[in-house]
């Protein structure tokens, strides 16, 4: 076989090759895109100023606005809201690509979830942003699996499958920021609770190197459980978290009252009460005029620095009461009984 005919049929492979390709990309479903959902709108998130999540009858759940504070939650009487979580929804909407096109027959949009928000019996969630330049009203319908579900702009009857979930709460507890405030176990020197009945259970330590609380009064026929038990009331306050919150007057009924008193001077009153069988605190914060010290410049530096920190708290929690898990809640109300079992029989 000469070069010659090895040219002619390398060049021959490589045109029939290149018509292959070209036939299997034409087989391939015209609806099969990678375009964007929502082209444009990453540039246009910074403008966002208010989100707000609908679900059927077209009726608004949860409000999220933008104000010189941050991002807060409407239906919560503007409290705090996640902006980790919101920034994410965001950004997964901004990115999200068009896998494929689905059924564009508004009769079979409930196959996908993605009917009308306006119908009573409507299974998505609607979307709609506001503050940019780019209208942005979308309705998330079913999964897919793999994180992809079935979309739809509002105003559009084409429905699409993208390759991202949004993941956007349909409650307005779904976007709170859960974080009550976070204080180091090894701050805390002593835990006081007073139930109403006058109970009182104490616990402490003499120095913040100490590994276990300490716990007073314990009746002579009796011992701890195991020499721990009491580190898990000084460490409630390490990540008080809530699952929902109210704005909060004062409360009505009889409470228990857990006094946290820190090495550095602050000092956090936190009021439990469980209502409806759900466990709710509200806490007030001071600061102790630490006498304790001899150093004068000492002190005025702690204090000063205890004085910012009641402010900055007092700012955040002044004025809401939080719904909190049971096992933090149950940590506020323990009582003496809980921690000790009776001494071991000599005999």
């Amino acid at each position: 076989m000469t070069n010659r005919t090895l040219i002619v049929l390398a060049g021959t492979f490589l045109i029939l090759s290149v018509l292959a390709l070209v036939g299997q990309r034409n087989q391939e479903p015209a609806s099969m895109v990678t375009n964007l959902l929502f082209s444009g709108l990453l540039e246009e998130l910074n403008s966002i100023e208010l989100i707000e999540l609908a679900e059927r009858g077209n009726t608004v759940v949860t409000t999220l606005n933008l104000s010189t504070d941050g991002w807060t939650v409407t239906e919560r009487s503007g409290y705090p809201a996640d902006t980790q979580k919101i920034n994410r929804m965001l950004l997964t909407l901004a990115e999200a690509r068009i896998l494929e096109e689905k059924t564009s027959r508004p009769e079979w949009h409930d196959r996908l979830g993605v009917e009308s928000i306006e119908r009573e019996d409507a299974g998505g969630l609607g979307i709609r942003l506001v503050g940019s330049d780019l209208p942005v009203n979308v309705i998330v319908g079913d999964s897919a699996g793999d994180n992809q579900v079935y979309v739809r702009k509002a105003d559009q009857t084409q429905s699409y499958l993208i390759d991202r979930d949004p993941e956007a709460g349909r409650s307005p507890t779904d976007w709170l920021d859960t974080e009550i405030l976070s204080i180091s176990t090894n701050r805390i020197q002593q835990v006081k609770l007073q139930h109403p009945d006058g109970e009182t259970l104490t616990i402490f330590k003499n120095d913040s190197d100490q590994s276990n609380f300490t716990v007073s009064d314990i009746p002579e026929s009796r011992e701890l459980q195991y020499e721990s038990i009491a580190n898990t009331i000084g460490s409630t306050l390490s990540g008080l978290s809530l699952q929902d919150v109210e704005l909060h007057d004062s409360f009505e009924e009889d409470i228990t009252i857990a006094e946290f008193r820190t090495f550095d001077g602050l000092i956090l009153i936190v009021e439990s009460i469980r209502q409806d069988d759900e466990g709710w605190v509200a806490l007030n914060l001071d600061h102790d005029d630490l006498n304790s010290f001899a150093n004068e410049e000492v002190v005025s530096d702690v204090s000063s620095s205890a004085e910012m920190e009641v402010l900055e708290l007092g700012q955040k929690l002044n004025g809401w009461k939080y719904r909190i898990p049971t096992y933090q809640f149950n940590q506020l109300t323990r009582r003496m009984d809980d921690l000790l079992r009776p001494l071991p029989d000599d005999s």
